[in-house]
């Protein structure tokens, strides 16, 4: 393809991305504040042995990918041009899915195929989960371009040149793998792809399945080699606290990796999944509205397609081009669609095939309706932006108004000038906020956590350390106008805090507001354009207070480990609801609870009740009362219901 073309191809899609993420507004997603810039800013300041779980069990996430983001906000570029460079970037998935279009359309005339590529790629870009992570610090944009990058290599193998091919395409799958090990999904899939290179003998699929190998097995290794050695040496487990199960090391539960958040719990649930994607509900495949029409057409079509061929005057004509690599990128698509709605169905991790569903459904129609496909995906283009465009947020989480740096923490001088130790119990750790805090400052999450395991002696170093300079740190603890936080959220902190010999001195509190530097030309301009960003200060902004030390009432033990051995005889009664898992016994109020973050649920008493709660499935079990449990005997019948 002519180099004026390919920089059309790139460029054009670079540059309407750019002007849409600076409509969208500022990126301020749950994932950046918590964790995204916590783990490359501990990496390259040296704050592994510093801080302990301070963003709970994510802290310990591969950094490096995040790298890149952290530095351009570091060096103090501005917000806008940060987001518009990462869009740039990101946008090179749109020209990618019209390379693939390409091939698939090569039996069309050539406005025919010029009209049907752009429209594959289009569509493919017409997803609110992509809009919405687009320019911002989620690696999922990014890794996809390096995936799609790699089906292009792939589907343009032919004999000679396959094993080169696979060689560079394992490359690029194995680094979105190391990356971020959902992908390694993806890169499995790619082997259909690299087993059916067109022309090839067996003994040349063979080389390239191995040469595809060695350069997955390689990037891996670069990419996450030396941080899974560094985990495994400090922990025990190279995946730490994830995988706990298979590692059993004693400063995690024994917790897998998956979360079965939005995972079809049935077959017919997985199968009627393209019309769930169609209902765009919050916390059906994210947790944002992102309806998606596009699943649902190309299931039709190519159901379609298959009952046309078994007729044999409506079987379609099989054109001799393209049609080897359609039957191809189809099968990438099936099995990598397939294996994300197993594993996770997280509307960002199955980035990729969000986006490959536009080329596949765009060739389905075309095949279908060869007179009319251009109008029905035209039609189809216009419903789904516009479905997009009613419900759907524009970012992620929270969007926020441009500013000259991208987080706007304002730290008073105090907290600049003193290090302290600062605990966190809340599931939102506002990590971002530490690079404003003084350097030698250590930090940790103690939401879920057992200070009787061995791990937790790491935080009795932090504690001596840090001796009479422990605090809290939290958006709950902001203050009020009186200077003090609210009273109940510092009897919610003291419910976790007591467990640690902690409890919020509101004498000694301080603020660190959230004042972001909007002034300057640029923000201002593309404050004016931005459809919905809007400042934040009243969730952004945080509070600090002193901790005294205190004594726990030994009543309280003696209740907190009676509900521990109720809850584990729960657990183990119904192993259905809790697939093996344990967590710690937290109490909440009057009454007591475990999470369960790889199941996204909790069990919890309620008035002398017992509830099992998939609060993102909308499902809760009654279990029975806490007497019946508390008695030998057999289980109550409540959880024989299915998990």
């Amino acid at each position: 393809m002519p180099l004026r073309a390919l920089a059309a191809i790139f460029g054009l899609p670079a540059l309407l991305l750019a002007a849409w993420t600076v409509v969208a507004g500022k990126d301020l997603n749950w994932d950046l504040l918590h964790y995204h810039y916590y783990v490359a800013h501990s990496l390259l300041t040296g704050r592994f042995d510093h801080d302990y779980f301070a963003a709970r069990t994510e802290s310990y996430l591969n950094p490096l990918g995040y790298v890149p983001f952290y530095l351009m906000v570091q060096a103090g570029w501005h917000s806008v041009l940060v987001s518009m460079l990462l869009a740039a970037v990101h946008s090179a998935s749109i020209g990618l899915l019209f390379l693939l279009s390409w091939r698939l359309f090569a039996h069309c005339p050539r406005p025919g195929r010029i009209a049907y590529s752009v429209l594959g790629a289009v569509l493919g870009a017409a997803s609110a989960v992509f809009l919405a992570t687009a320019g911002t610090s989620y690696l999922d944009p990014l890794l996809t371009v390096f995936m799609l990058g790699a089906v292009v290599l792939l589907l343009g193998a032919r004999q000679g040149d396959g094993a080169a091919r696979a060689l560079a395409a394992g490359a690029l799958f194995g680094l979105a793998a190391g990356l971020k090990y959902s992908n390694a999904f993806f890169a499995l899939a790619g082997l259909v792809l690299v087993a059916s290179i067109p022309q090839a003998s067996w003994k040349d699929r063979a080389r390239a399945c191995a040469a595809y190998a060695i350069g997955g097995a390689a990037a891996v290794a670069l990419a996450a080699g030396p941080w899974l050695v560094r985990l495994g040496r400090a922990f025990g487990n190279p995946f730490f606290p994830h995988l706990n199960g298979l590692f059993g090391s004693p400063e995690a539960p024994p917790f897998m990796l998956a979360s079965g958040r939005f995972v079809p719990e049935s077959l017919g649930e997985a199968l009627a999944f393209p019309l769930t994607l169609a209902s765009g509900q919050a916390m059906s495949y994210g947790e944002m509205n992102a309806p998606d029409l596009r699943f649902a057409v190309a299931a039709l079509a190519a159901a379609a397609l298959g009952l046309a061929a078994l007729v044999p005057a409506l079987r379609p004509r099989v054109p001799s081009a393209g049609f080897a690599t359609a039957v191809r990128l189809w099968a990438f698509f099936l099995v990598g669609f397939v294996a994300w709605i197993a594993t996770s169905a997280n509307a960002r991790y199955g980035l990729m095939v969000l986006l490959l569903v536009g080329p596949c459904c765009a060739y389905a129609v075309e095949r279908l309706l060869p007179r009319h496909g251009s109008v029905v995906l035209a039609a189809l283009l216009a419903a789904q932006i516009a479905v997009c465009a009613s419900i759907s947020p524009s970012r992620w989480w929270v969007a926020e108004r441009w500013s000259k740096g991208w987080f706007g923490f304002a730290a008073p001088e105090r907290a600049r000038t003193e290090p302290a130790l600062y605990l966190m119990v809340e599931p939102l750790a506002m990590t971002a906020a530490i690079g404003f805090l003084h350097p030698g400052s250590s930090f940790a999450n103690l939401q879920g956590r057992d200070p009787s395991t061995p791990g937790w002696r790491r935080l009795g170093a932090l504690r001596e350390r840090n001796a009479g300079r422990v605090r809290v740190l939290g958006r709950g603890v902001r203050l009020q106008a009186d200077g003090k936080p609210r009273p109940e959220a510092v009897e919610a902190s003291n419910w976790t805090l007591s467990r640690f010999g902690y409890q919020v001195d509101t004498s000694d509190c301080f603020a660190i507001d959230w004042q972001p530097d909007d002034t300057d030309t640029l923000s201002r301009w593309a404050n004016s354009v931005t459809v919905r960003g809007e400042s934040r200060r009243s969730i952004m902004s945080l509070g600090s207070c002193a901790l005294a030390e205190v004594k726990r009432d030994p009543a309280e033990i003696e209740e907190e480990a009676r509900m521990s051995g109720l809850f584990s005889r729960i657990e183990q009664a119904c192993p259905r609801l809790f697939r093996g898992e344990t967590a710690v016994t937290e109490r909440l109020g009057t009454e007591w609870v475990r999470n369960y973050p790889a199941l996204d649920a909790r069990l919890e008493t309620a008035e002398g009740r017992v509830i099992f709660e998939r609060f993102f499935k909308n499902r809760h079990f009654e279990l029975g009362s806490m007497k019946d449990w508390g008695l030998p005997g057999p289980r109550p019948a409540g959880c024989m219901e299915p998990g």
